[in-house]
């Protein structure tokens, strides 16, 4: 009798779909992180738009134009000022900002990462060192403008994905040489059948 293969399940495959919401919250905490690591610039800069837009909104549309556009100058200026007296005040909260923002940004994705995908470990054994680097670099003055957390979190599913398709790939060719060994093994299977009743008609 011809041997049954074995109908194993599919090895799980990851796909970019899948890592895109890690990656999402990686680019979001990268991209604040790199904000509060230049605060001294997006500080005032951001003083001086809320100052404008709530000084318009109070105004109303009874005020002409042009008070307006002295207002929103006024409002620059002062921004202005305030940032260059409170320079190294407004760095010193951008930094200490930054890298409770990069610390926050690890956890979550490390969380999430965990929570949905504890493969990814196993997929290359450098990952949770890279993991960690990206901690490291994240935490790091001027140098946390780097997007470390999401050049990390890129890597690491990158390199999932490409060993997942290769396993995917080998279970594909394996199952192909099972069905054609099966294929094999039933016809010889029926011939020697045949043959077997030829024989027996010959008698």
């Amino acid at each position: 009798m011809p041997q049954k293969r074995n109908n194993s399940e599919p090895p799980p495959v990851m796909t970019w779909g899948k890592a895109s919401l890690v990656l999402a919250f990686a680019v979001v905490f990268d991209a604040l992180r790199m904000m509060f690591e230049m605060f001294w610039f997006f500080g005032p800069a951001l003083a001086a738009l809320a100052c404008t837009a709530g000084v318009n909104s109070a105004l109303g549309t009874s005020v002409a134009a042009i008070t307006g556009k002295i207002t929103a100058a006024g409002c620059s200026l002062a921004a202005g000022a305030a940032g260059f007296v409170g320079a190294p005040v407004i760095a010193a909260f951008g930094v200490i900002m930054a890298m409770a923002t990069g610390f926050a940004g690890w956890l979550v994705v490390g969380a999430i990462i965990m929570w949905t995908n504890k493969r990814i470990m196993k997929a290359n054994a450098g990952h949770a060192l890279w993991f960690v680097g990206s901690l490291l670099i994240s935490e790091i003055p001027i140098v946390g403008t780097f997007p470390a957390l999401t050049g990390v979190t890129w890597k690491m599913y990158s390199t999932q994905i490409k060993k997942d398709k290769e396993a995917l790939k080998k279970y594909k060719e394996e199952q192909a040489a099972e069905q054609l060994k099966e294929r094999q093994q039933q016809a010889q299977f029926m011939q020697q059948e045949a043959a077997e009743l030829a024989a027996a008609d010959v008698y």
